[in-house]
């Protein structure tokens, strides 16, 4: 989680008195944040974002008091003050007790003397660079010398340090919080510098970017900034401001960038909800939180994801000065943080879209956490591990004020399937304890959006002329970064499988031409036989728009059709893909799934 203005909160900072004046109170709603999940109610977070503030012009009074962060420097060549952010300090040092491992530093603003408009909260007109060019030497040089001193005076070595916040975000001068805009030129420029001033100063902390307010403004700044931005980053970050469900298709966008630029990914801030944002109720807020989780973590690839701030509606602060009060966010983000542990390997979970699977190889743990909106049940195929035991734990959190972590036990199936009726509006994890992956299932390639591309001619599944229509061809393509190469696969039970198109109108899949049982040509585009796309939904499907994709070899896969029994078949340059009489040492009938 990130610590900047709830430290102010917490201890008192800036201009805002500490809304738990108790000491031991303080330590328990430090215990709720940090800690062992094993011993006792916690969220068990182990990463803590630290702010280095900029500091404001001190004659301001336009920020809010708890976003008012104090800078180290108060003027160019002035010695560093380390007195000041004494309560984000603590707070640091309080989750550092209580087990977090893993620290990063992060800038909302250069120092209010570094800026063009004299003020941290931003500049005079939105979206304008607030850094005064010959100043940029120095912000390296602030970020640098807090890292370092970090380091060497209170033991905290940040993994990380990022330069820009939000930096696609309308900063203005006079705002109620520390901001700065800074365009991809400005960040071409500056990222290069941090890291070859941290390489000089013997630092092992890695620069990491672009951190924009959401997934889209993620997408484009990465993908405008030069080779030597790129070569300076060493792990995207990005947060994922959004009002309703994630943006699946720029999450895998984003993903997919980082994936061929050899980068990892943090979700590196979320907090809800905003004035327009909720409904009545807090339960609203807990499913977008459980939602957004979901999808960060298996669609986008993060492999930390981080909360803004617990005040955020997760924790309460008793204003009449009581212990801090967990809400409906705080139990959501339970469900997942108490369970899915540090080391544990996101897998998929099948056709089950609102459910996140994660499995721990050390602990033999399967991990599986659904989100229900609506009345219904689950139903979740375990046949992939092996060792499943007669029943597993849940813990459910629901609506009803009282029914937070409930812990509950659900027998398996005959099938080895968890059959659970979920009410509406509830988070449930399943604990599935002693189990292994099964060696010839395969547990985390299949589901998902993809690339798929022929093992024979190395070419990619390619919707001709990237059409939005019916009856479009699906042609082997050179494979590139194009969105009517990407195909998102659905589990629909009983090991068949659809296969939808993701760059035209929602509700198209894969179809053999005709509903043929013969082969096609592999000639004429749209000819029976022959695979194209067509009207589906997600009610029962015509065989012909069924698939089983078996193993073929280590890492390749045969893809069957249900209703002929024949494969699909890439022809080469020039042809179509087709359905052909299945031929296991057939080269162009295996295909292998990329990310």
């Amino acid at each position: 989680m990130s610590l900047a203005w709830e430290a102010n909160d917490l201890y008192g900072g800036g201009r805002q008195a500490a809304k738990i004046s108790d000491p031991a109170l303080q330590g328990v709603y430090m215990d709720l944040l940090f800690g062992d999940p094993a011993t006792r109610l916690t969220l068990g977070f182990n990463i803590a974002r630290y702010d280095i503030g900029g500091g404001d012009d001190p004659t301001h009074t336009h920020m809010r008091p708890d976003a008012q962060m104090e800078g180290y420097q108060s003027g160019p060549g002035a010695a560093f003050d380390w007195k000041r952010d004494a309560a984000q300090l603590r707070m640091l040092h309080e989750a550092k007790k209580r087990g977090a491992d893993i620290f990063e530093a992060v800038s909302y603003s250069p120092p209010y003397w570094m800026t063009m408009s004299g003020c941290s909260a931003g500049s005079r007109e939105p979206h304008q660079d607030n850094l005064r060019p010959e100043m940029r030497e120095s912000f390296v040089d602030y970020l640098a010398t807090v890292v370092k001193h970090f380091r060497e005076a209170e033991g905290i070595k940040f993994e990380s340090v990022e330069a820009f916040n939000e930096p696609d975000g309308s900063w203005r001068a006079g705002g109620t919080q520390e901001g700065y805009s800074a365009p991809v030129a400005v960040q071409n420029a500056v990222l290069p510098m941090l890291k070859a001033r941290l390489q000089h100063d013997g630092l092992e902390t890695f620069v990491a970017g672009v951190d924009a307010n959401n997934i889209s403004a993620a997408v484009s700044d990465a993908s405008h900034l030069d080779a030597a931005a790129l070569a300076a980053i060493g792990r995207f970050d990005t947060h994922d401001y959004h009002h309703g469900v994630g943006d699946l298709a720029k999450l895998k966008e984003y993903g997919a960038l980082a994936g061929r630029l050899h980068k990892p990914i943090w979700m590196s801030e979320l907090g809800c909800c905003f004035a327009d944002q909720k409904e009545k109720g807090e339960m609203w807020g807990a499913l977008f939180m459980a939602d957004a989780i979901r999808m960060d973590l298996r669609d986008l690839g993060a492999e930390a994801w981080l909360l803004w701030q617990p005040d955020w509606e997760v924790i309460g602060f008793d204003p009449h000065g009581g212990p801090a009060l967990p809400k409906k966010q705080y139990y959501a983000l339970a469900q997942y943080s108490r369970f899915i542990r540090p080391g544990y390997q996101i897998v998929s979970a099948g056709g089950a879209y609102n459910t996140l699977a994660a499995y721990s190889p050390a602990a033999k743990r399967l991990v599986l956490v659904t989100t229900s909106w609506e009345a219904g049940e689950d139903d979740l195929d375990l046949s992939a591990f092996a060792g499943l035991p007669a029943t597993v734990t849940a813990y459910r959190t629901t609506s009803d004020a009282q029914t937070n972590l409930r812990e509950e036990t659900v027998a398996l199936s005959r099938e080895k399937h968890i059959v659970n009726v979920t009410p509406a509006r509830s988070i449930t994890a399943y604990l599935v304890d002693g189990v292994t992956a099964r060696s010839d299932v395969p547990i985390d390639k299949i589901p998902g959006v993809h690339k798929i591309v022929s093992q024979a001619t190395r070419l990619c599944l390619n919707v001709s002329a990237s059409a939005t229509n019916p009856g479009a061809a699906i042609i082997p393509y050179p494979c590139g970064s194009y969105s009517n190469e990407e195909f998102n696969i659905v589990d629909r039970g009983d090991g068949f499988y659809s296969v939808h198109t993701v760059n035209a109108r929602p509700g198209l899949c894969l179809n053999i031409s005709n509903g043929a049982t013969s082969p096609g040509d592999g000639t004429t585009r749209g000819g029976p036989g022959n695979l194209i796309q067509w009207s589906c939904g997600d009610g029962r499907l015509p065989e012909n728009e069924l698939f089983r994709i078996e193993i073929a070899t280590p890492g390749a896969y045969r893809i069957r059709v249900k209703e002929s029994g024949l494969c699909l078949e890439d022809p080469g340059k020039g042809g179509t893909l087709r359905q052909n009489r299945c031929d296991a040492a057939a080269a162009n009938q295996k295909f292998s799934l990329v990310d």
